[in-house]
């Protein structure tokens, strides 16, 4: 697994809503990293997922299965 790097103050990324609750002990942990880091939540929530669907091996294999479909979705 690689390893994941939170960069301190990093820049904004163009954002897209997305409606979703977040468990308590999360939400207190990406406080405390956004605090850390000094970057807002929502570059973390994007950050850390980007991070997670990367390293989902079988996640990864589906995408390129579908060929260059899944890359005109982004």
């Amino acid at each position: 697994m690689t390893r994941l790097k939170i960069e301190k103050g990093a820049s904004k990324v163009r954002r897209v809503p997305l409606k979703t609750t977040i468990d308590g002990a999360v939400a207190d942990d990406l406080a405390l990293m956004g605090k850390w880091s000094e970057n807002d939540t929502s570059y973390l929530v994007n950050h850390l997922l980007r991070f997670a669907l990367a390293e989902s091996a079988e996640f990864q294999r589906y995408k390129q299965s579908l060929g260059n479909g899944a890359e005109n979705g982004r």
